[in-house]
């Protein structure tokens, strides 16, 4: 803070001995700050508690025992006093009764008491303050408002005895943020307050006292201040040198009183304790997706949850998804919910764009946050991308937009920026650092990357977007104070389920076994166990695949139109191999299709992707074969299998079959029906034969026609 601005907020009040070691030492540190472009020293340790409003019934004593939860981190940096901002808002139920003077007057003398030494308290009315939330507000050292939001009246229409004026009058001179005389103007509308400006300053007196002033000192001018109660709004009160300065959000807060953002964020724990859940998004991000987190969330919140815990293990596969979820995350009220994104393993892509709108982020070490994901970014759809993030989640979270969208967004160029004076660090792109306001105040550092970058978790943590870097779940419950027994519960069977069967290793497992069983139906005569075995396992598969969002109508359709085309090659119509050969690379396509969110790779994942899926298929394939030759040697011999794949034919079969072609050719005469298969006199001994067109009843003459795999085929005539 410069000594200029210093002044500029403390004008109109006489300065004091201390306001001026203050104002010297802001002069020095100004003129440091200068020479060197940052503040050396550490930054002080801050907290935000939330004051809801009416102050009635225990809210006293709860902001009172959540500020004490907190004195140890305010007071944690030796020779640094802490920030203590108190956020004055609504309560959730919309109470809108006035607020009880008695339970007013004890926070307020709680938070001028010598219990808080070593600590700087802050007021911070972003909707402003009336009734007798006016004295708590004064009983802190500084106070921060939107410029539009007002200060008053502290009279609700109840009646104002002299233990309320002296009330007023007392927390005023102790902490002297407000004059005593304006003080009682905000609450006693009989009071009317004037601004004698003298040559020794600016005073705030009665108007009935403005002739006492005048006999002590020159008066040069004098200002009554309107309207009556008096109502002081942010842009007055900067002016009147009230209102330390104006901000709107806490980040906006944050940044005037030189402070990281994230240690102004609010606590929604101060009303009872964590009430934590956990919702997994695991696999391609798609609509299904998104609408199953998004339900689970909504009723972790309708049911009381505080805490949201979204573990993201995803490489991404829908931009568009992906801002839905993000967009909404942004708009939940810190104050009601904390939202905290776990990524144990990786967050690709644009899976990225959600766990960056969250409260806070939580990375696990070797994990990876952003760079090439499922889905391949297009230049247009990247300005989509761009321009919704920053009407959306930028906007609602008040935050930088530049390298969230780079961790997605090909092409966009990075940069580490420090503003001079306060040494605060962020992150820009060439378009957002030229639109802020105090353009000329930040200087320019390294390069981040170029999108869409990949982060590690220590360098996302070295960035500001990664609040802790963990070894486990048990160090992200440890990093929130979460209690093992009431933490969020695990996946449930269901989601464990989705997982094992989407894992790539119990996916290959199934076509293994969905190969396998094909080849023992085809071994096999009519539909028998293998064509059930491979039934199910293929079903498991594309149905695993499509709970993932990697497998639809298209694929399990390329892979029937593949099995009747090689059923048809080998049953029907054999010939060239052409329907047997386009029937395998069609299941071939529909498997690896089936695997991955995309047609074809465009980008280093993709590729990757599109290596292990057919690395996978090869391996299916090396599998079968090898469960085929065991098979047909071992499971034929099997007490309980044998009947499960017919016995390889042996040397005696063979000679059996070679007397069997010996009858093509004969004629006979049918013993019984042919509907197809029956009996006939063939060479003087009666067989069994098949009708190889029409039925044939008995007594009518046949001539063997073909053998084929021991059986003999015959036609009328």
């Amino acid at each position: 803070m410069s000594g200029a601005t210093f002044l500029a907020t403390r004008r109109g009040s006489p300065a004091t001995g201390r306001d001026r070691r203050r104002i010297f030492a802001a002069v020095v540190l100004a003129a440091w700050g200068g020479l060197t472009g940052q503040i050396t020293a550490a930054e002080p340790a801050a907290t935000l508690v939330q004051v809801r409003l009416p102050i009635v019934g225990t809210r006293d004593t709860q902001v009172e025992t959540a500020i004490l939860k907190r004195l140890a981190t305010l007071r944690s940096h030796p020779g640094e006093r802490g920030v203590l901002v108190l956020e004055f808002g609504a309560a959730a139920d919309g109470e809108t009764a006035g607020s009880d003077f008695g339970r007013a007057f004890e926070l307020a003398r709680f938070l001028t008491s010598d219990r808080l030494v070593g600590v700087k308290t802050v007021a911070f009315l972003p909707e402003g303050a009336s009734g007798h939330a006016v004295l708590v507000a004064l009983a802190c050292e500084e106070i921060v408002m939107p410029a539009d939001a007002a200060l008053g009246p502290a009279n609700g229409g109840e009646p104002i005895d002299e233990a309320m004026r002296a009330a007023y009058v007392q927390i005023a001179s102790r902490r002297r943020t407000v004059p005593p005389a304006v003080a009682l103007g905000l609450l006693d509308p009989a009071t009317r307050v004037a601004r004698v400006s003298t040559d020794d300053g600016e005073r705030f007196v009665p108007l009935a006292d403005v002739e006492t002033v005048r006999r002590e000192v020159a008066v040069l001018g004098v200002e009554e201040l309107v309207p009556v109660p008096l109502v002081i709004t942010g842009r007055r009160g900067r002016e009147l040198g009230f209102v330390r300065l104006l901000a709107e959000t806490p980040p906006e807060l944050a940044r005037g009183l030189g402070l990281v953002e994230r240690s102004l964020v609010a606590d929604p724990s101060q009303a009872g304790g964590w009430r934590p859940v956990q919702v997994a998004l695991s696999g391609a991000v798609t609509a299904d997706a998104v609408a199953r987190v998004r339900g689970r969330l909504e009723r972790a919140v309708a049911g009381g949850a505080n805490f949201i815990c979204l573990r993201i293990d995803s490489a991404g596969g829908s931009p568009e998804q992906s801002l839905v979820l993000a967009t909404w995350l942004a708009g939940l009220d810190p104050a009601d919910v904390k939202t905290v994104a776990y990524v144990p393993r990786e967050a690709r892509g644009d899976a990225a764009l959600i766990a960056a709108a969250c409260d806070e982020l939580v990375m696990e070490r070797g994990a990876v946050l952003g760079g090439d994901g499922a889905a391949a970014i297009g230049p247009r759809q990247a300005e989509s991308i761009t321009a919704a993030w920053r009407a959306g989640v930028a906007r609602q979270r008040d935050r930088s937009w530049s390298l969230p969208v780079a961790l997605a967004v090909p092409g966009l160029v990075v940069r580490r920026a420090s503003e001079q004076g306060t040494g605060r660090t962020d992150c820009f792109a060439d378009e957002e650092l030229e639109s802020l306001a105090d353009r000329d105040g930040w200087q320019l550092g390294a390069e981040v990357g170029v999108g869409p970058i990949q982060l590690t978790a220590d360098k996302a943590e070295a960035l500001g977007l990664a609040a802790h870097v963990v070894d486990d779940f048990a160090g992200f419950r440890q990093a929130y104070g979460l209690d093992a027994t009431i933490v969020a519960p695990e996946a449930g069977w269901a989601e464990e389920l989705l997982t094992a069967l989407a894992s790539p290793g119990l996916a290959w497992l199934l076509l293994l076994i969905g190969g396998a069983g094909l080849y023992i139906e085809l071994k096999t005569p009519g539909f028998g166990f293998g064509g059930f075995v491979s039934l199910v396992a293929f079903i498991i598969y594309f149905w695993s695949q499509y709970l993932h969002g990697t497998s639809g109508w298209l694929e399990v359709l390329l892979f029937l139109a593949g099995l009747v085309c090689v059923a048809a090659e080998i049953l029907v119509l054999p010939g060239f191999g052409v329907l047997g050969l386009g029937g395998g690379l069609l299941v071939i396509a529909a498997i690896v299709l089936a695997s991955q969110s995309f047609v074809l790779p465009t980008n280093d994942y993709q590729i990757q992707q599109m290596q292990w899926s057919l690395l996978g298929i090869l391996g299916a394939v090396v599998g079968t074969t090898a469960v085929a030759l065991v098979a047909r040697r071992w499971l034929p011999s099997t007490p309980v299998l044998r009947d499960v794949l017919l016995v390889p034919p042996t040397s005696a079969d063979d000679a059996v079959e070679e007397s069997l072609a010996d009858l093509v050719g004969l004629a006979g005469t049918t013993t019984t029906r042919l509907a197809p298969a029956g009996k006939a006199l063939i060479d003087g001994m009666v067989r069994d034969v098949v009708a190889d067109d029409d039925l044939i009843e008995p007594g009518h003459a046949v001539r063997v026609v073909a053998v084929r795999a021991g059986r003999v085929f015959v036609r009328q005539g």
